[in-house]
């Protein structure tokens, strides 16, 4: 072999081993990106309320759904949830239900504004006194009512409003995680209840993040699509499709679906019949991953889940290291009254990033 044809050849072998260098485990940690989406509860089941036939029977259950609120003692809840955020370590974090609950003076025409239980704030709150350093990158704000409440331990107009929040890291370098453009939006498609005290339409919607990581930007969605009406929620994962995932980047696309991903259900089959491949079948292919329902009425009374609704979908320019359930152990999740922290399991997944 000429000295020229050596050189080559030591070029050719030096190539392949620092190419098998760079694909070590240590280098993809570096490009490694994991991301949660967690349901966190709203503290309460509205059916009682929505289904009562007189004005005296609907403030009664406003009182009780109110008294179900304080009694699932929302403060332990949300530091069980921090927990598992800290725990897994996600650089974002996709919320729905992220309940923000006032009260004011009874049969009073003035909106409600003495906070009572804001979970936003309480979970940001909790993170920080862990070390933990997260910013609300992206708020959709949704359905807002307030109604009175008369019973036993309570007479006051009590209001109620649902967020959904895309939480992200703000201690990382710009070079690690830099949030570029944000972005939010209500559903075209809504549901609405006529009920005795009036219409009401479930404002559902989504919000985005484009994010730089490495040198690469991809986009996170998260959202929470309509849980009541199977043709509602269909229409809003099309939505999904049409507007916020209809972009030329990356995606990852998290969030409460409910629609089974274990059965197929409709709305879980057209995201993934439009290109976006499930972290958790990917990584837990043998493991059904259940995350609802954990508890149907009280956090104290734990049931079996049954179909699995919370789910981080991705398209384009990843790969999947690993995914988990987080909130599910029936010993270690709970807080120390023995309550669920939700009653959906969070999930976390980590992606790797294509160099």
């Amino acid at each position: 072999m000429s000295f020229k044809h050596r050189v080559s050849a030591l070029i050719i072998i030096t190539g392949i081993f620092f190419a098998n260098i760079s694909a070590t485990p240590a280098d993809n940690r570096d490009r490694s990106l994991t991301v949660v989406t967690y349901n966190m509860y709203l503290g309460t089941d509205f059916t009682e309320i929505f289904s009562a036939q007189s004005f005296q029977e609907v403030v009664e259950e406003v009182a009780e759904a109110y008294g179900d609120v304080q009694s699932g003692d929302p403060a332990a809840r949300i530091s069980a949830i921090a927990d598992q955020i800290e725990a897994a370590g996600p650089a974002l974090v996709g919320l729905q239900e992220v309940a923000l609950w006032r009260t004011g003076s009874p049969f009073d025409s003035a909106a409600a504004t003495d906070v009572s239980y804001d979970l936003l704030q309480m979970l940001l709150d909790e993170l920080a006194a862990r070390g933990l350093r997260y910013r609300a990158a992206a708020i959709h704000t949704g359905f807002d009512a307030e109604l009175p409440a008369a019973g036993p331990n309570i007479f006051a107009d009590v209001r109620y409003t649902d967020r959904a929040v895309i939480l992200a890291r703000s201690d990382l370098k710009t070079s690690q995680l830099k949030v570029e453009q944000t972005g939010a939006g209500t559903f075209d498609t809504l549901l609405t209840l006529p009920l005795l005290i009036g219409n009401i339409t479930i404002q559902r919607g989504w919000m985005s993040v484009d994010v730089k990581m490495r040198g690469k930007t991809y986009r996170f969605i998260n959202a929470h699509t309509e849980a009541f009406h199977p043709g509602v929620q269909f229409a809003q994962a099309a939505e999904l499709l049409q507007g916020p995932a209809n972009t030329s980047l990356p995606v990852i696309l998290a969030g409460d679906f409910n629609s089974d991903a274990e059965a197929n259900g409709a709305s879980y089959h057209l995201l993934t019949g439009a290109g976006f491949a499930d972290t958790w079948s990917l990584a837990q292919p043998s493991n059904s991953g259940y995350t609802w329902p954990l508890f149907l009425e009280s956090p104290s009374i734990f049931t079996a889940p049954d179909q699995r609704l919370d789910l981080i979908l991705f398209r384009g320019g990843f790969g999947v290291s690993g995914a988990d359930l987080l909130g599910e152990d029936l010993v270690a999740d709970v807080t120390p009254a023995g309550l669920r922290p939700s009653d959906h399991a969070g999930v976390a997944a980590t992606l790797v990033l294509a160099p």
